[in-house]
């Protein structure tokens, strides 16, 4: 019966066959297609939040403290450390290093905290970086410094631990560099 089927179709059965082909093979092709700009599209809005949201805040606060810094060291005790070296600051030299710290520095600090804390989901390795939990540290033991400040204790005037400007700087700069890398072949790939 069928061959009698094809026999009568002759031509047209490898045409409807070819066709039926063609648009099963289309079929699959949209839905591998359209899986990979799923996929893509996926990795490029988790890109851009990481960097809207984590990286591109904690690099601009850490850029625009480490300028405001090399401002500060411009004027204030430039080319030699601030503490640690003869002669010791002046008592002009140790307020204007509180002003900067509670008005300048701190608030900054703060703001990064936030952006770490809130975000920490978008961080790109698993656990919290080193940089980051140094970074994290220095700003909550300094807290004890401000405290003392805020009594009018000007006995203290460093936190015990240092705040880790290069390690930091590195890490926000190549993560920062590293996501917008990613995302500029994200983008491209879908082009």
């Amino acid at each position: 019966m069928i061959e009698a089927l094809v026999s009568w179709l002759g031509g047209e059965a490898n045409t409807i066959a070819f066709a039926i082909l063609g648009g099963v093979i289309g079929f699959l092709a949209k839905g591998i297609y359209d899986l990979w700009l799923a996929r893509r599209n996926d990795k490029l809005g988790r890109v851009n939040q990481q960097l809207k949201s984590l990286y591109g805040p904690l690099y601009s606060l850490n850029q625009s403290g480490h300028h405001a810094w090399l401002a500060f060291r411009s004027r204030y005790r430039p080319g030699k450390a601030f503490f640690g070296t003869e002669p010791e600051p002046t008592d002009a030299e140790l307020e204007a290093w509180r002003l900067w710290m509670t008005t300048v520095f701190q608030p900054i600090h703060v703001k990064m905290c936030d952006v770490i804390e809130k975000n920490a989901d978008l961080l790109i390795e698993d656990d919290l970086p080193d940089a980051l939990q140094k970074f994290l540290a220095h700003v909550s033991v300094y807290k004890t410094v401000f405290t003392r400040w805020e009594n009018q204790d000007f006995t203290e005037h460093t936190s015990i631990m240092n705040y880790p400007a290069q390690e930091l700087q590195r890490y926000l700069m190549q993560s920062f560099q590293h996501l917008k890398e990613k995302q500029r072949k994200l983008i491209s790939d879908g082009n």
